[in-house]
């Protein structure tokens, strides 16, 4: 039933099935490692006094001046989701969004797709929902690793903010997944959509960072998808949910932009 009235969505899902398990099995191997070596940090004589004495601005651009590293809270925000749980979750949607229409074009698939009764909006739609089920099952994973290992490793982290710091990171892939395929509707190019988002990626996670640092650039967090996904220290703080839906606009606009420029432009041959 739902091939027959989604078929870009449950091909997407045949297609990528074998992969999205291991990226799955790797993000749990992954989070478990960095979890089991809490109870020997833990231990470590004067932590807290080492990271009180580093200056602020080094704090900001660590991205640790929100919480104590010296609490199983704490570490795991700075070890996971301070910058490699974004970057995971980016390569896997960014990849998936710059494949789903760029890919097929320049593979010379799409024109194939489209002789069958499906819209071109239909297509974009249905891809951005496997972008979505990708980072949303990434999410689940998270969410389920660090309730097994939280009582384990005595991370002392609340079921509750775990879902938060999840439900950030899943809007972060699904808003920067949604402008790859935007992009690579507009265009028909895979390769431009993978170099401009990703290139907005590290352009506004530097700025992000640099916005503790600089005076002038002050401002310029809230140009950054990473301030919405994990600003305050989800895991320690809660995660701010009105965040969520500031992502969810930026990639609904970018979906509305690509349905518009591939509604209305030529396939290349």
């Amino acid at each position: 039933m739902i091939a027959q009235r989604f078929p870009v969505f449950a091909q997407g899902v045949r297609d990528r099935r074998k992969s999205l398990v291991w990226w799955s099995v790797g993000v749990t191997v992954y989070i478990g490692v960095i979890a089991a070596m809490w109870p020997s940090i833990r231990g470590a004589a004067g932590l807290s006094d080492i990271m009180s004495q580093l200056p602020q601005p080094i704090l900001d651009l660590m991205g640790a001046s929100d919480y104590d590293i010296s609490t199983g809270a704490g570490y795991v925000s700075g070890e996971l989701f301070g910058f490699m749980i974004p970057i995971f979750i980016l390569i896997l949607t960014i990849g998936a969004g710059a494949a789903a229409i760029g890919g097929a074009e320049e593979r010379g698939t799409l024109d194939l797709l489209l002789s069958h009764p499906i819209s071109r909006r239909q297509v974009l739609l249905q891809s951005a929902a496997l972008v979505a089920v990708e980072a949303l099952l990434f999410g689940v994973v998270i969410v389920v690793t660090l309730a097994i290992a939280t009582p384990l490793a005595d991370l002392q982290i609340a079921f509750v903010y775990s879902i938060g710091a999840a439900f950030g990171i899943v809007f972060l892939g699904v808003a920067l997944g949604w402008i790859a395929l935007a992009v690579g509707a507009a265009t028909g190019s895979r390769s431009l959509a993978l170099a401009s988002t990703g290139s907005l990626a590290a352009v506004t996670y530097l700025l992000g960072s640099l916005s503790g640092l600089v005076d002038f650039l002050h401002n310029a967090k809230w140009i950054s998808p990473f301030f919405y996904a994990n600003d305050g220290a989800p895991l320690v703080h809660g995660y701010t949910w009105w965040h969520g839906l500031v992502l969810a606009g930026v990639g609904v606009m970018a979906l509305v932009i690509g349905i518009i420029r591939f509604d209305r432009r030529n396939l290349s041959n």
